[in-house]
This record gives structure tokens, sequence and C-alpha cells, in this order.
């Protein structure tokens, strides 16, 4: 993709996403916004993305709840 239109008008702004995923989450950041708003965006342009990181956090949710519920048990 190139920044600058063909007809050569004004260049469209850049993009910026990040994302980040650790241990206990992730923080999302696009244009300028952060939280919700951020994955809003980076689901409309990246929609992969944005449900790894949804998937990222249940899947740890679901361990952290299976060790409490094993320890409980036990």
């Amino acid at each position: 993709m190139d920044a600058f239109k063909a007809d050569g008008a004004e260049p469209r702004p850049a993009q910026y996403v990040a994302v980040s995923i650790s241990a206990f989450g992730f923080r999302a950041q696009a244009d300028g916004h952060t939280g919700w708003a951020a994955l809003r965006r980076i689901r409309r342009s990246h929609p992969a993305l944005a449900w790894a990181a949804v998937a990222q956090v249940a899947v740890l949710t679901a361990l952290v709840a299976a060790l409490c519920v094993a320890v409980w048990l036990r």
C-alpha cells in the first residue's frame, strides 16, 4: 500500500496499532485510543488479531479458574 493517493491528493494519515499481550491480559492502542475504543478500531482493521487477544485472555482465565478448583478440591 502506498501512503499517497494515486491522484496526488493529501496523503492518508498513518495508522498506529499496538497490542501488548502478557500473562495478566492485553493492552490495546490504536490511533491514540486505548482500551475498548482501541479494540473496536483494531477489530475493524485486524479482526484476527483482536480475536487472538480476546481468546488469550479467555484461556488464561479458564486456566486460573481450573487451578483454583484443583487446589480447592485437593
